[in-house]
């Protein structure tokens, strides 16, 4: 008897939105996947819409195959709107993502905490944190995108960050060094949001936690759509709230 080959699995979690609802898939393939839910789960041919790269939403019409306590594995019936090569290609472009950048979906850094960061109390000086979210977002950004230098002094366009914010939650002092944990989230055309985490490195212990929210500007000035070159590893980095 011959055993059929089941198509392989993207390793990462996506926002699925079903007509009662919204649930999570944690694996994806061309052919089905699983999806996780706390609605009642499916029994008969169910639809979800994906929204993938942060631009376009694809439906998917799918028939349950097994199903547990949290949710259900289906197969793909078919894909919506004549989407069927995009959704191919994004399966295609994860697996291509997953032997460049590896497992692990969060990108880390280390800063170490000198005498100029901190103020007349010893602890690091609120501000330098939105500092360092820029020194991690700008690792990142050159770390995924190698030749990111070289096409924004060509194309003279310019990453612009729209919206900041940082949460305090306990002091870190001078010597001290800071692992910093960057994801992506609220990817759209043009804008993307980068969630960033501040840990002490020797005891594990949370610092604090902020964000930034960036666009790309033209040379003429005007707000343009995210290039592939960015939009690719932004969306493996993307980190789906459940």
């Amino acid at each position: 008897m011959l055993m059929r080959l089941r198509a392989p699995r993207v390793k990462k979690m996506i926002k699925a939105i079903l007509d009662n609802g919204t649930g999570i898939i944690e694996n994806l393939s061309t052919s089905g996947g699983y999806l996780k839910t706390n609605l009642n789960i499916p029994k008969e041919i169910f639809h979800i819409k994906l929204k993938l790269m942060g631009c376009k939403t694809i439906k998917l019409n799918c028939e349950p195959q097994w199903n547990n306590e949290s949710g259900v594995g289906f197969k793909i019936l078919g894909v919506g709107d004549s989407k069927v090569d995009f959704f191919n290609q994004y399966i295609e472009n994860q697996f291509q993502a997953f032997e460049i950048y590896g497992e692990n979906r969060v990108f880390t850094s280390e800063i170490l905490v000198t005498l100029k960061d901190t103020n007349v109390f010893g602890n690091v000086y609120f501000s330098n944190y939105i500092e360092y979210q820029g020194m991690i977002r700008e690792k990142f950004l050159l770390s995924v995108v190698p030749g990111l230098h070289e096409m924004l002094a060509k194309t003279q366009i310019k990453l612009v960050t729209v919206d900041t914010y940082n949460k305090f939650i306990s002091n870190a002092y001078f010597g001290d060094t800071l692992l910093l944990e960057l994801t992506t989230s609220d990817i759209k055309a043009a804008t993307c949001k980068l969630n960033i985490n501040f840990k002490n490195k020797e005891t594990g212990k949370l610092v604090g936690q902020g964000y930034q929210q960036f666009c790309v500007v033209s040379a003429k000035g005007k707000v343009m759509r995210l290039p592939d070159i960015l939009l690719k590893p932004l969306d493996f980095y993307q980190e789906v709230e459940n």
